[in-house]
């Protein structure tokens, strides 16, 4: 039986496929819409001679699921080596599921790595985590935000704790920003809450990872930011070089380049956006502790400002992490 090659261009709502013969000769064209009903029908009609491909949009782990017991292969590609590979001037979506079917016809398919099924569920767990933390950021700035308003600023790091409330009960307020305030309060609460809930559970599925052991040899960089670099990268083994894990931490200058000159811009944000996050906090804790990291950051510092130095630090701190991953060695901390 000859092979045959699917491409899946993913979106929102529907999912465009393009299928091939082993000849490049288009087979097979539709669509079906993105939910359980339609993928299913879908998936009962492929065939184990299909060697299927996608891009990481979405919910491509879940249809990935779907998919794999009924082709023969399925496979993920790397989205910007694609756009890359195949401008084209005339791009549709049909267009684009062929594309993807014929690069993984003729073995040229730029692919992305998948995460085995443990880390998606380590992974799931630390974004959700970093996206309540995130809400619970906005929460306090918003009680920032109304003080600001009656010209007030309260010298606390903490605007959510037990000083800051006291302190906001004893100020000359309208009560209706003093009710806004109250809710901001209750509902940083709830988050406060259901955080500590994602971190014990954190606990439960890292427990005795030698990945996380060894990221905790960091000065400073703690168990919640250990976890979440090692959820964000899996296997180092899958960066060819320190360059590339570099590049996927997204904390690289861009680069323009035109004749003679070269431009380089601000960093490319490339990749995880919890790992690049997780990073630049490590970094600021690790700088305290190890003199070369100061070092960096206040020659950055001095010619930049801290936001370069910060980023600086990061960098370097995700350079020795793939060091310290790829020998499984401890962090060394250098004498001053």
């Amino acid at each position: 039986m000859s092979k045959r090659y699917m491409g899946i261009d993913v979106h929102k709502k529907l999912c465009v496929f393009t299928e091939l013969d082993s000849r490049g000769n288009i087979v097979n064209q539709g669509k079906f819409s993105n939910d359980l009903p339609e993928v299913s029908d879908f998936t009962s009609r492929l065939a184990p001679n299909t060697h299927l491909v996608l891009e990481p949009v979405l919910n491509y782990l879940w249809l990935l699921d779907q998919f794999e017991p009924y082709v023969g292969s399925v496979h993920v590609a790397t989205p910007h080596k694609v756009r890359v590979i195949a401008e084209s001037r005339n791009k549709t979506d049909k267009s684009d599921s062929r594309v993807l079917a014929e690069l993984l016809r003729i073995n040229f398919l730029p692919e992305s790595w998948v995460p085995p099924q443990e880390l998606r569920s380590l992974r799931t767990v630390v974004r959700q985590r970093y996206h309540l933390v995130g809400t619970m950021v906005s929460f306090k700035n918003r009680i920032r935000h109304l003080l600001m308003e009656h010209g007030v600023k309260l010298r606390v790091s903490d605007i959510s704790s037990l000083r800051a409330r006291q302190e906001i009960s004893r100020l000359r307020l309208p009560e209706v920003t003093l009710f806004s305030i109250r809710q901001c309060h209750a509902s940083i609460a709830v988050l406060k809450a259901s955080i500590k809930e994602l971190d014990d559970r954190l606990d439960a599925l890292s427990d005795g990872v030698e990945m996380t052991s060894l990221l905790n040899t960091i000065p400073g960089i703690g168990r919640i930011w250990s976890v979440t670099i090692y959820s964000e990268v899996g296997d180092i083994n899958r960066f060819r070089s320190r360059k590339a894990f570099a590049s996927y931490t997204g904390l690289i200058p861009s680069i323009r380049a035109s004749g003679d000159s070269i431009h380089h811009g601000s960093i490319t944000r490339h990749g995880s956006r919890p790992l690049r996050h997780a990073l630049l906090e490590a970094g600021i804790h690790a700088a305290r502790k190890s003199p070369s990291l100061r070092r960096l950051y206040n020659r950055v510092l001095y010619r930049g400002n801290v936001q370069k130095a910060r980023v600086a630090v990061a960098r370097k701190l995700a350079v020795i992490i793939y060091a310290m991953l790829k020998n499984k060695q401890p962090f060394r901390l250098e004498h001053a």
